[in-house]
């Protein structure tokens, strides 16, 4: 049986067994889960990750999804084991690894001390959530290899709406910063999406918050909530994104930790191309926001 990457952790011992009930609901308005993103316990740069989830416990949210370099120093199981302590009691916690999580094989057997897979997926209800690694050894900044023929498997599930966690972004804001760096296998991702009907790809990396809408995919790139900041682009901002399923529709809205919206996103069902219309070109590397039945984009 495929491992899950699923955890919930009741301190204080951090190896906890996976509790077996699923965070999310099948109904409409489903509970709030959080998205957060490069939290990098462990830096010698200020991390907002302990007043984020003293956030989310006020407004009793216990479902996170992260989005990778949950600590800074690739295989130190002393960061790990803080990472799960500020992440507390009662968590329900996805992770879609970062390169600060796994880089080499070293790093990725302690990972695997943590975590049960380095990627999965979680059905609920009409909604299939995948959690991807793009820092498979051997095979960084890419989807390839045993881990795409699972996604290809799972992608042709006959779910309502396909949801994409992942630490390294197609469509990076830094330029040969994610997926980017091998442009044909990133753009015959992006085409299998597309042809799959998958509504929202969330990232992290890159330290600053972006969002666009590709071909009806809405793409988003998560602030930091840690870790070194860029000029410009937001990298100053540290935040997190609430996600909640309001009706026939997934709003995203970003947060920063003073409590101000930055950003609100509504996501809806996509239309996968009907059979025989092929797929969209691959897309230009920077172009323009473009609207697309898939997603509606509204900027607050």
């Amino acid at each position: 049986m495929r491992k899950s990457i699923r955890r919930t952790f009741v301190l204080p011992v951090i190896f906890a067994i996976l509790a077996l009930l699923a965070p999310f609901t099948a109904h409409a308005g489903a509970e709030k889960f959080a998205i957060v993103s490069d939290t990098h316990i462990g830096a010698p740069f200020h991390s907002a990750y302990p007043d984020i989830i003293r956030i989310l416990e006020d407004e009793g949210i216990d479902t996170i999804v992260h989005m990778g370099d949950a600590v800074n120093d690739p295989g130190n199981a002393y960061e790990w084991e803080r990472f799960l302590e500020i992440t507390g009691p009662g968590k329900t916690l996805y992770l879609a690894p970062g390169n600060h999580d796994i880089l080499g094989q070293r790093s990725f057997q302690t990972f695997l001390q943590f975590f049960d897979a380095p990627y999965s997926s979680l059905a609920d209800g009409d909604t299939l959530l995948l959690f991807l690694c793009t820092e498979m050894p051997g095979e960084e900044s890419s989807i390839e290899g045993d881990q795409l023929a699972w996604l290809k498997t799972e992608l042709a599930r006959p779910f309502r709406y396909k949801l994409v966690f992942m630490h390294e972004p197609l469509f990076p804001a830094l330029p040969h910063h994610g997926l980017d760096r091998h442009r044909s296998e990133r753009d015959d991702l992006h085409r299998l999406f597309v042809q799959s009907g998958v509504s929202l790809v969330v990232a992290g990396h890159d330290h600053v918050y972006e969002r666009a809408v590709r071909d009806g995919i809405v793409y988003v790139i998560c602030s930091r909530a840690g870790g070194r900041s860029w000029p410009g682009k937001n990298g100053n901002s540290l935040g997190y994104i609430l996600a909640e399923r309001t009706g026939d529709f997934y709003v995203l809205t970003v947060m920063d930790v003073n409590g101000t919206v930055r950003d609100r996103i509504e996501v809806v069902r996509a239309q996968a191309p009907a059979e025989g219309a092929g797929v969209p070109p691959p897309p230009g590397e920077r172009p323009g926001e473009i609207a697309g039945e898939a997603g509606k984009v509204e900027a607050r």
